[in-house]
């Protein structure tokens, strides 16, 4: 995402690997596969923050297309 908001066009080779890395990954549900326990709570309980697998990816998705695409 940081990359995205520099707008470096030296990195958009790197940004555009990843946008289709996030659509490949993409499930047909729409959902992003939870890929791990995301923390750890009272040293034995597994935490995942399921939200997180579908925002951080919509929201990345979203810049790009906002930030890269030209309107037609």
């Amino acid at each position: 995402m940081a990359i995205l908001k520099a707008k470096n066009p030296i990195d958009k080779v790197c940004i555009e690997k990843g946008i289709h890395y996030l659509m490949r990954r993409q499930l047909d549900s729409g959902d992003w596969p939870q890929e791990g326990i995301s923390g750890v709570f009272n040293r034995s309980c597994g935490i995942t923050y399921t939200a997180y697998r579908n925002v951080f990816p919509i929201w990345a998705l979203g810049r790009y297309a906002r930030e890269y695409i030209p309107i037609l």
